[in-house]
C-alpha cells in the first residue's frame, strides 16, 4: 500500500508538466532514432560505390539525405533538452515547493518536535532537487539509451541473423543480471545510506543554524564528532555496494571480450567469403562497440534512477507517512462564543501524567489568569487546547464541540497564540506583523502596531516598516519582538486569545498600556493569561493556579495576588526558566 501511494505522489509532481513530459519523451526517442538512420547512411555511403551503376550523383543525393537527417537529429534534441531545462523546470519546481510546504500544514505539533528543522527542509529541497535528476535521466539516459539499443540490434539483425542472436542474448543477460544485483543487493545498501545521510544532513543544518550556541558551550568538536559519524555510516553502505558493482562489471566485461572476438571472427569469414559487405562489417564493429558502452551507461543509469527513486522516498516517508495527523478527514470547526472546558482530561508525554482526571471550565469573553511553578501543567494545557497534543482520555471542548472531532487548521482560525519567545522569519517588520492576517490593508497593521505600542519606534528606524528584522528577528530586542507578537493579535480577530508569558520582556510602563489595550479591543473574545508576575492578571476576572497537574485555588486578582504574592514561583528570575519539559 505504502509503495503505491508513493508512486501516486511521484505521478502527482508530473500534473502540471504531464504534456510537456510527453513532448521531452518524444523528442528524445525521435532524436535517437535519427542518430541510427545517421548511421545506417554512413554504411550505405561506404557500400555505394562498389555497387553497379554507380554514379557520383547517387553520393550526392545520399549525403544531401544524410545531412537532412543530422538537422533533425539536432533538431529534436534541442527541442527535447530546452523542454525539460527551461520549460518542464519553470512548471514544476514551484508546484512541487508549494505542494510539500502545504503538506506541512496536515502534521501535528510532534512531528516538528521528533525531527531536526534542517531534516525536515532537506527533504523538502531533496524532492525538488531528485525529480529534476529524474528527468535527466530518463530522457538524456535511460529512454535515449533504450531506444538506441534496441535500434542496433534490428539493424544488426539486417547484418546477420546469427550476429543479432548472440548480440541479444550477450547484452540482454548482461543488462538483466546486472538489473536483478542492482534491485537486490545494490539499492537496498543505498537506501540505508541515504538514511544515514539524511541525518547528517538535518543535523548539519541544524548546528549551523545554532552555531553560535555551539562556540559558547565550547560543543563545536563534540558536535563535529557526531557529523562524522553519521558520514561514515553513509560511506560504509555506499563502499560495499560499489565494491561489489565493480566485481561485477569486471565479470561481465571479460564476458563481453570473449564474445566480441568470436563474432569478428566469424564476421570476417563472412566478408572474405563476400556474405558481408565492407560497409555492413564496419557498421557491425562500430555497433557491438556502441552497444558495450549503452550497456554500461545503460545500467547505471537504471541504477542513477533507483537512487534517485530511494531519495525520494525517504523524504516522501519523512514529510507523508511518519505522521498520522489524519485531519483532512475531519471536519471544520465553528466557534461562535469561546467557551472552553477540560473534561476528565489525562495527558502525559512519557510515564509521568501530567493531568489526572483535569477538569477546568471557561465561559465565554471571561479573562483568565494562569500561575504555577515550571513544570505545573501550564505550557502542556495550552498545547492540548491548540490540539498540539492530543489527550489520552477525556475531551477538551470548545462552544462545547470535542477537538478531536474537529480539524486543527479550522482551530487556529479561531484562536490566537502569544508565546513568551517569539519566532519572527527573516522579513520586514510589515511581513511578520501581516503574517497575522494575509490581506490585511497597511493601514490596519499600522493600527495593530499602535495597540502594541510599536508604531513609535518603527518609525523612528530608517527604513520603518521596511526594516528587515533578521534570521528569528535577532537585530531586534527582546521586547521588540513580543511587542510584534502582539502586534499580531490586534490584526486578528480570534475568540480566544492566549498569552504565554507574552510580556515578561517589556518594561513595566509599556506592559501597563498595552494591557489596557488588550481590555479596551477584546472585550467579547475570551482571554487566557500563563503569567509569572502577578501585576499582568491584575486586571483578569479570576486566577487560576496550578500545581503538579492540578488546579490548587481559584479566584479573583484581589483574593489570589495578595495570597501568592511571596510565593516562590512569583521570583522575577523564574519567568525565564525553559518550560520545554511542560
Amino acid at each position: 500500500m505504502k509503495e503505491k501511494n508513493f508512486k501516486k505522489f511521484v505521478i502527482s509532481l508530473y500534473k502540471p508538466v504531464k504534456g510537456l513530459t510527453i513532448v521531452m519523451i518524444l523528442c528524445m526517442v525521435i532524436s535517437q532514432i535519427l542518430e541510427l538512420v545517421k548511421q545506417y547512411i554512413i554504411k550505405g555511403i561506404i557500400d555505394l560505390p562498389s555497387m553497379n551503376n554507380f554514379k557520383i550523383d547517387d553520393l550526392y543525393q545520399v549525403v544531401l539525405t544524410l545531412l537532412v537527417v543530422i538537422v533533425l537529429e539536432l533538431i529534436f534534441y534541442y527541442i527535447s533538452n530546452i523542454t525539460r531545462t527551461i520549460h518542464i523546470v519553470k512548471k514544476q519546481t514551484p508546484y512541487i515547493s508549494e505542494k510539500l510546504f502545504n503538506n506541512l500544514n496536515n502534521k501535528t505539533y510532534s512531528f516538528f518536535t521528533d525531527n531536526y528543522s534542517g531534516k525536515i527542509s532537506t527533504a523538502i529541497n531533496e524532492i525538488n532537487d531528485q525529480i529534476t535528476n529524474l528527468n535527466t535521466q530518463i530522457t538524456t539516459k535511460f529512454i535515449s539509451l533504450l531506444t538506441t539499443m534496441i535500434s542496433s540490434l534490428i539493424v544488426l539483425y539486417t547484418i546477420n541473423i546469427n550476429i543479432f542472436i548472440v548480440a541479444t542474448i550477450l547484452f540482454s543477460g548482461i543488462i538483466i543480471s546486472r538489473l536483478i544485483y542492482f534491485s537486490k543487493k545494490y539499492l537496498p545498501a543505498i537506501k540505508k545510506a541515504e538514511v544515514y545521510n539524511q541525518e547528517y544532513n538535518g543535523v548539519l543544518n541544524d548546528a549551523v543554524l545554532n552555531f553560535t550556541s555551539l562556540r559558547l558551550y565550547n560543543a563545536v568538536e563534540t558536535f563535529s564528532k557526531n557529523l562524522k559519524s553519521k558520514k561514515q555510516e553513509s560511506n560504509l553502505y555506499k563502499n560495499k555496494a560499489s565494491t561489489k558493482e565493480f566485481t561485477f562489471g569486471a565479470i561481465a566485461n571479460v564476458v563481453y571480450l570473449f564474445t566480441l572476438i568470436a563474432l569478428i571472427v566469424y564476421s570476417i569469414k563472412l566478408f572474405e567469403s563476400n556474405a558481408m559487405t565492407l560497409g555492413n562489417f564496419i557498421f557491425f564493429i562500430n555497433t557491438m562497440l556502441s552497444l558495450k558502452n549503452q550497456t554500461t551507461s545503460f545500467t547505471w543509469a537504471y541504477i542513477h534512477i533507483g537512487e534517485i527513486m530511494v531519495k525520494l522516498h525517504n523524504s516522501y516517508e519523512l514529510l507523508y507517512t511518519r505522521d498520522n495527523a489524519g485531519e483532512d478527514n475531519k471536519s471544520d470547526i465553528q466557534i461562535n462564543t469561546g467557551k472552553l472546558e477540560f473534561k476528565d482530561v489525562f495527558f502525559r508525554y512519557n510515564k509521568d501524567y501530567i493531568f489526572k482526571n483535569f477538569n477546568l471550565k471557561i465561559e465565554d469573553k471571561q479573562k483568565i489568569g494562569i500561575i504555577g511553578v515550571s513544570g505545573s501543567g501550564k505550557t502542556t494545557l495550552v498545547n492540548l487546547i491548540f490540539k498540539f497534543y492530543n489527550p489520552e482520555s477525556g475531551s477538551i471542548l470548545i462552544d462545547d464541540k470535542d477537538l478531536c472531532k474537529y480539524n486543527a487548521n479550522s482551530l487556529y482560525n479561531n484562536l490566537t497564540y502569544v508565546p513568551q519567545e517569539t519566532i519572527l522569519l527573516h522579513s520586514t517588520i510589515y511581513d511578520n506583523i501581516k503574517i497575522a492576517k494575509p490581506n490585511a490593508t497597511r493601514e490596519e497593521i499600522y493600527n495593530a502596531a499602535r495597540k502594541a505600542e510599536l508604531h513609535s519606534f518603527i518609525e523612528s528606524l530608517e527604513d520603518k516598516y521596511d526594516t528587515i528584522v533578521g534570521e528569528r528577528g535577532i537585530k531586534l530586542s527582546g521586547g521588540q519582538r513580543q511587542r510584534i507578537a502582539l502586534a499580531r493579535i490586534f490584526l486578528r480577530d480570534s475568540k480566544i486569545v492566549i498569552f504565554d508569558e507574552a510580556t515578561s520582556s517589556l518594561d513595566n510602563n509599556t506592559e501597563f498600556r498595552i494591557q489596557q489595550n488588550i481590555h479596551k479591543y477584546f472585550k467579547n473574545q475570551t482571554i487566557i493569561c500563563i503569567a509569572h508576575r502577578l501585576s499582568t492578571l491584575k486586571n483578569m476576572d479570576n486566577i487560576i493556579v496550578i500545581e503538579k497537574g492540578k488546579i490548587i485555588d481559584y479566584g479573583i486578582p484581589d483574593y489570589i495576588i495578595p495570597k501568592y504574592d511571596k510565593k516562590e514561583f512569583m521570583v522575577e528570575d523564574i519567568q525565564m526558566e525553559c518550560e520545554s519539559n511542560n
